[in-house]
């Protein structure tokens, strides 16, 4: 049996399927980030790195679970995804993001109502950069492009401050049907050799506090339980249609 995986196209999670062209009867196809909903919906594979509000969408549809291996989360400062402004602007009207409907447009888009009390206009970025994109926004979501030489937030740093978990970003979801026991360890396999557990992201200088935080690549009971919250979020906020459980696979039809 060939196992065909669909993940986001975006580098951001490339440590995670950096080895996947050398794993033997696997078939990895890096799409956009909503079409691996998509086509696990439509069995055209058996396994997905999903967001938390694609498989909050999917969950009532079907009997989805989630793979407890190879993840992607952000615990406070992870220098991953920026949002860059326009210096001594007063409020963010006018956002561009790289796509209106990845999850972490919309999990900015919760944060600044949530916290900030902003609901500024997403507009998408159309392949402009972010120096170009500053040109007509207030401000640009990124988690392609790193610029630190300009004025910008940390993203995951403000979700945690805002809510005291990290922000789930992906993880392996599929339908348990006939699929291979040893399904953790093909995933394994995919991921970049010598990829920690947890990567420890550290910034220190000498005119500000030291700020750090966690990139987590393996799915956990502290990953799940941020994932729960974050479902929540998303339902109190309407961008899922139902309270969703983490419901994961254990290798069992």
């Amino acid at each position: 049996m060939v196992l065909r995986i669909a993940a986001p196209i975006d580098a951001l999670y490339t440590p995670l399927l950096a080895a996947g062209a050398s794993v033997d009867r696997v078939q990895l196809l890096r799409v956009p980030e909503e079409e691996c909903a998509r086509l696990l919906r439509t069995n055209r594979v058996e396994l997905a790195l999903l967001s938390p509000l694609a498989y909050g969408n999917l969950a009532g549809q079907a009997d989805y679970r989630i793979v407890p291996t190879g993840a992607l989360a952000l615990e406070g400062y992870t220098e991953r995804v920026w949002l860059y402004f326009r210096p001594q602007i007063r409020t963010i009207a006018h956002c561009i993001a790289p796509s209106l409907t990845a999850f972490l447009t919309q999990a900015l888009h919760l944060l600044l109502k949530e916290i900030y009390d902003l609901e500024p206009t997403f507009t998408a970025a159309a392949g402009r950069s972010v120096h170009e994109a500053l040109c007509e926004a207030d401000a640009v979501i990124s988690w392609e492009e790193n610029r630190p030489e300009m004025a910008r937030l940390d993203v995951a740093e403000e979700w945690y401050v805002a809510f005291d978990h990290m922000l789930p970003v992906a993880f392996w979801v599929c339908r348990p049907e006939e699929l291979p026991a040893e399904l953790p360890t093909v995933l394994d396999r995919l991921v970049q050799p010598g990829l920690p557990t947890r990567e420890a992201i550290l910034e220190s200088t000498s005119s500000s506090p030291a700020r750090h935080g966690t990139i987590h690549w393996r799915w956990s009971e502290a990953l799940a339980d941020a994932t729960e919250q974050t479902l929540e979020l998303l339902y109190y906020h309407g961008l899922v249609p139902h309270i969703t459980e983490v419901r994961l696979w254990d290798g069992e039809l």
